[in-house]
């Protein structure tokens, strides 16, 4: 079952417009929330960047946060989700509204993805600063698509766009976190990348065990030589990583990634 513009409908009996700009031209937002216990993690953060996104496209909001929440728990409840995905997306419709669909998202991530860790593959792509939609989660989404599942054919985990200069930008599906001399480093947005809900969390941590993440510019190298390496989205958390192309990172040595790890499923189980 699943929710369109507020009502409860089959997923086979769901009819939208091919008319809308949301399907001629991917006019449209969307977010993916990890379901635990019934209840979808970090929903505020999740709402207030569908909010931020649909305004950067000229969208209105589909719905009011208060309703939105209303509509979420509506969903889980009568799909019986205890522990999955929630996929939230807004799109142009025919009459110039927004749209709305609120759908279970199946995902193939289980808690043995942290015990073996991530596997990324390099992909080159051009620099991003002037790409301002990029910085946004919209329905043009095929070339993450397109690049996680060529990753996925390869036998790794997800891509890692590295762009002309050999900067670090981001996973096709995940943001990427290094350790330095014990210290947490992410790519900054400036650079041209999404910046999930989960980089967000981990960026606004403070534990004992470890200094807060910041921002800046990592470079291939900088990345070759970091101790540990770890990639977060919304599903997985934060996941470490045990290999890029032909590096490879100890997963038995990696206390800080562990750490993070911690602190975020700690924050998300609130």
């Amino acid at each position: 079952m699943i929710l369109l513009n507020g009502k409860l409908l089959n997923a086979a009996a769901a009819a939208v417009s091919p008319l809308g700009e949301g399907f001629q031209f991917g006019v449209g937002v969307f977010t993916t929330m990890r379901v635990r216990s019934g209840r979808p993690q970090f929903f505020k953060a999740h709402a207030e960047r569908l909010a931020r996104d649909a305004q950067a496209l000229g969208l209105l909001p589909a719905s009011e946060p208060s309703v939105l929440a209303e509509r979420c728990a509506a969903c889980i409840a009568v799909n019986r989700m205890d522990d999955g995905g929630l996929k939230i997306v807004w799109f142009a419709d025919t009459d110039g509204s927004t749209g709305e669909i609120i759908s279970q998202r199946p995902h193939s991530y289980g808690p043995e993805l942290a015990e073996r860790g991530f596997r990324l593959t390099t992909l080159t792509c051009a620099s991003r600063e002037s790409r301002t939609f990029s910085r946004h989660k919209t329905l043009n989404y095929l070339e993450h698509l397109h690049a996680k599942r060529a990753a996925v054919s390869a036998g790794f985990d997800d891509a890692l766009w590295v762009d002309e200069r050999g900067i670090v930008l981001e996973g096709a599906t995940t943001n990427i976190f290094a350790v330095i001399d014990g210290r947490i480093f992410t790519p900054d947005e400036k650079a041209g990348l999404l910046p999930g809900i989960a980089r967000r969390v981990v960026l606004e941590l403070a534990a004992d065990d470890f200094e807060p993440a910041r921002p800046t510019t990592i470079t291939r190298e900088m990345l070759a030589n970091a101790a540990e390496v770890f990639v977060t989205n919304s599903l997985i958390g934060v996941v470490p990583v045990r290999s890029w192309d032909e590096r490879n990172y100890s997963l038995a040595e990696n206390s800080v990634t562990r750490a993070v790890a911690a602190a975020f499923a700690a924050v998300a189980n609130r």
